[in-house]
């Protein structure tokens, strides 16, 4: 008996979608903008994905910039697209900092969904000092109350 003959089954991409789009979304950078808004406070707004390759510049910004007589970090994550564990790692760094130093530490942008879902997965969302306002509100806030008891003239 003589062997079956086999060839390949031609095939079609019939019924099979077509991808809607070939082109790989663009990716956002990772920025850090620190600025001292009012006198001892400090602001530091952080974009783009704060992952392993990320985060050591962040905590060192941090690091190099929380000095002296800061009473007040805001640290705004509202522009964050991605917060992976080394991300995580410098929060609770950065908390456990302000703690030592007796410093104010404020967290925004931890409803933007990527935080909100890693500071969920990871057990954080209700450890960390997280604020809903804006981080700019927060800061007149601050600087309102510093204010307080200072006579007007």
């Amino acid at each position: 008996m003589a062997p079956p003959e086999t060839r390949p089954a031609p095939v079609t991409q019939r019924g099979i979608p077509a991808p809607r789009s070939t082109r790989v979304p663009d990716a956002v950078p990772f920025t850090i903008d620190v600025s001292q808004p009012a006198r001892h406070t400090l602001l530091v707004s952080v974009g783009g994905d704060v992952d392993l390759a990320t985060a050591p510049e962040l905590s060192e910004v941090i690091g190099h910039r929380f000095r002296g007589a800061v009473t007040l970090l805001v640290l705004d994550l509202s522009e964050v697209t991605f917060l992976g564990t080394a991300g995580l790692t410098v929060l609770v760094e950065t908390q456990q900092a302000a703690a030592r130093r007796g410093a104010a530490l404020r967290v925004t942008g931890t409803g933007a969904r990527p935080v909100e879902r890693a500071l969920r997965a990871a057990g954080m969302l209700h450890s960390l000092p997280a604020s809903d306002e804006p981080a700019e509100d927060l800061v007149l806030r601050h600087v309102a109350e510093q204010q307080v008891g200072r006579a007007p003239w």
